[in-house]
């Protein structure tokens, strides 16, 4: 998800340092992630690892996401930057003011970060493909991470990347990016619903929708995501 300066409420986290970025994981990350892997239908040995295999994929991924907007936020000057990893996916947070080129590019630089990853993945899955059916699931996982759900993260639907592009390119339009955001919120939670047949991905953006919706009536959000 994009940059923001939150101090979200969150204990029993593992922390380290990346390229003297500090960074906090949350148990809720693992929880959430195992979850969406199938954790919850993994009966069977080759079943526990291939949700261990999508748990790690991910945990790479999404910090490899967040350390595209982290590099952008340093290069904008913010020598406060740390990433955090919890159940609604992960963020960059800083304490500089952005101007609203800066927050387009540094919102950009995830999914940019994510497309540039599964590109290499893509490329080298084609010139020395595996046969190890444990390798063929990395590189499906690494390929659904870093470029189909990079995709999705460009909708313009906040908090999502995409939604905070869409917030500063609309900053003098008052509301615009609210209702935009609202609609395609919708408009993807309904195709959840009754297309993909995913409950879970459906009240994902079923809840942004309504986090959208009380914004743009003066409420404050839900917290789901950590506002």
């Amino acid at each position: 998800m994009g940059p923001r300066h939150i101090e979200p409420r969150l204990y029993f986290m593992i922390r380290f340092q990346i390229f003297g970025f500090p960074v906090g994981v949350h148990w809720a990350f693992w929880l959430i992630t195992a979850l969406l892997g199938g954790a919850a239908d993994a009966t069977s040995p080759d079943g526990l690892k291939r949700v261990l295999i999508w748990v790690a994929v991910a945990f790479v991924s999404i910090l490899w996401h967040e350390l595209g907007h982290a590099f952008v936020m340093r290069h904008f000057g913010d020598r406060r930057t740390s990433i955090l990893l919890y159940g609604g996916g992960g963020l960059a947070s800083g304490s500089a003011f952005r101007t609203r080129r800066e927050q387009i590019l540094i919102s950009f630089a995830g999914p940019a970060a994510g497309l540039a990853l599964g590109g290499l993945v893509f490329w080298i899955d084609a010139a020395f493909p595996m046969n190890s059916p444990y390798a063929r699931l990395i590189v499906r996982d690494l390929l659904w991470i870093n470029i189909a759900w990079s995709l999705v993260n460009l909708l313009p639907i906040i908090p999502l990347d995409g939604g905070r592009i869409s917030e500063a390119a609309l900053a003098h339009r008052g509301r615009r990016a609210l209702q935009i955001s609202l609609f395609c919120a919708v408009a993807v939670a309904l195709y959840a619903f009754t297309q993909w047949g995913s409950i879970f991905i459906g009240l994902m953006f079923a809840a942004m929708a309504v986090d959208n919706w009380r914004t743009m009536n003066g409420q404050a959000p839900t917290g789901w995501m950590g506002h």
